[in-house]
């Protein structure tokens, strides 16, 4: 009787574990959708290559995930994607042009110059910044003369910092602490 016992216990508990793991999957899939039925197509052929897909995935802690600006000053729509570097779980932020299809990485395992570090993990807000003056801020660095719209990364009630493009590459500017 208590060998019956325990094999319909085990079954029982294998039968409910194993579907909430199928309902967790399920509820990840469903998820994703959301979040690629919300890309633009730029972004979601962009992030759709195996490469891109297999190493980083979305964000989904940061709210809004992508950001649409001019970040290179070429008058065309540029993304930034909230990011996690799948192997190390490292946060940051993947910069896509779409005019010449390349990307740039800030944090998620990749630091920038005068930058944060390589983990944005603290990132709390960020939105796109069109001011186009810079006024001086915390550290000696003189503020950098934008040449398409900067992204203002924060840390709510804390600090903040501006991701810009010099022409060649980002680069960061803090602003406040």
């Amino acid at each position: 009787m208590k060998t019956r016992t325990t094999i319909l216990i085990l079954t029982i508990a294998t039968i409910t574990c194993w579907g909430q793991t199928n309902e967790q999957k399920e509820k990840e899939d469903r998820l994703q959708f959301v979040f690629d039925s919300n890309l633009p197509d730029d972004l979601y052929d962009f992030y759709n290559q195996e490469k891109i897909r297999t190493s980083y995935k979305v964000d989904q802690d940061l709210n809004p995930f992508y950001l649409r600006g001019d970040f290179d000053g070429d008058k065309k729509i540029d993304y930034a994607l909230a990011v996690i570097e799948s192997t190390t779980d490292k946060k940051g932020i993947l910069i896509y042009h779409p005019v010449t299809k390349k990307y740039f990485l800030a944090g998620a395992g990749k630091a920038i110059p005068n930058g944060h570090g390589d983990d944005y993990s603290w990132m709390d807000g960020w939105e796109v910044s069109d001011e186009r003056t810079v006024e001086q801020g915390v550290t000696n660095l003189k503020p950098p003369k934008l040449i398409g719209e900067a992204i203002l990364i924060q840390k709510l009630e804390s600090s903040s910092g501006l991701i810009y493009w010099d022409g060649k590459e980002y680069r960061w500017y803090q602003q406040g602490d």
